[in-house]
């Protein structure tokens, strides 16, 4: 007879009261009912035509045909398990191309990589940085960084996170005599600003102040930087009171190395996003980046302990 022409659920009913020697623990193990447990196994011995238990003294018993076919079954469960386990543990390999606009590269990506590459050891990444988005698919990069945009053919994108742009600065360059209390305190002290913040992840002291509806920023001590990590540097070592995105200053300011000034929110006009071609879609390496930089994103927001910012009054 075919093994079509048997029952799974009487089949594996079988093994466990084999192993068991117990109706009533098989009931347990497969959340069915003893009489269940009772009616699958009927069903299989009429079947086969054979008894596979007998009762001996008030004990369940194996007849010889049910040992033979106890042994089978429980074979091929356990090759089907090892199966499954070699599926599931299948070490992902190849080589990952991550493009990254530079300045979330270097404070946000390049941090956390290890932890990519520690859960997919035979993957081999190279994380380069680029500045149009246009110029990622054409030179090789399998999944990218990066604001998003209307949708453009043959690619996919992903919404990462709505972000938040903070005033930071380092602890050191506050003084006593003049505290940051109001937006009007910023005058007292150097300003820096990234000039490309609309490519490189940056932040506008006139987008800030327009969001909170202020006057713009008169312009005095300014320094500028095209990246926003040389900007976030500078303002690590005291240089000055800079803007930047929440995500490239959240574990700067997480450790202490940076405050974050003023306690309320103002999001980011852009959403940032992930990127990868259609054709990628399904590749193995593709999909274990995107699953882990959304998981790590997640972590961050429900893991990390903010620092408390700094009292504002808007006057």
């Amino acid at each position: 007879m075919a093994l079509t022409h048997f029952s799974l659920t009487a089949l594996r009913s079988f093994e466990v009261a084999s192993r068991h020697l117990s109706f009533t623990k098989a009931a347990d193990e497969l959340f069915l009912t003893r009489s269940a447990i009772s009616q699958q196994i009927s069903l299989l011995e009429g079947q086969i035509g054979v008894k596979l238990f007998h009762r001996l003294h008030s004990k369940l018993v194996l007849s010889r045909e049910g040992e033979l076919l106890a042994s089978a079954i429980r074979k091929s469960l356990l090759n089907i398990e090892s199966a499954l386990d070699s599926i599931r543990s299948s070490e992902i390999s190849g080589k990952l191309v991550v493009g990254s606009l530079p300045s979330f590269g270097a404070k946000w990506l390049a941090p956390r990589i290890s932890r990519f590459a520690e859960l997919h050891p035979n993957i081999e990444i190279k994380l380069l940085s680029y500045i149009s988005l246009d110029d990622v698919i054409s030179n090789g990069v399998d999944i990218a960084v990066s604001f998003a945009r209307e949708k453009q053919p043959g690619i996919q994108q992903e919404i990462l996170l709505q972000d938040e742009i903070w005033p930071i600065c380092a602890p050191s360059i506050l003084r006593a005599e003049q505290p940051v209390n109001s937006a009007d305190d910023l005058g007292y002290y150097p300003i820096l600003h990234t000039t490309l913040e609309g490519l490189d992840f940056g932040a506008s002291w006139d987008n800030w102040f327009a969001e909170l509806g202020l006057p713009p920023f008169p312009p005095h001590r300014a320094i500028s930087f095209s990246r926003a990590y040389m900007m976030i540097e500078a303002a690590s070592r005291g240089q000055g009171i800079g803007i930047a995105m929440r995500s490239l200053v959240e574990q700067d300011v997480n450790s202490g190395k940076l405050l974050r000034l003023f306690d309320f929110r103002v999001e980011a006009s852009k959403l940032i996003a992930l990127f990868y071609p259609e054709a990628a879609e399904h590749r193995p390496a593709v999909r274990a980046f995107s699953a882990w930089i959304h998981e790590q994103l997640l972590k961050d927001r429900s893991s990390l302990s903010l620092a408390e910012p700094s009292p504002v009054c808007l006057d």
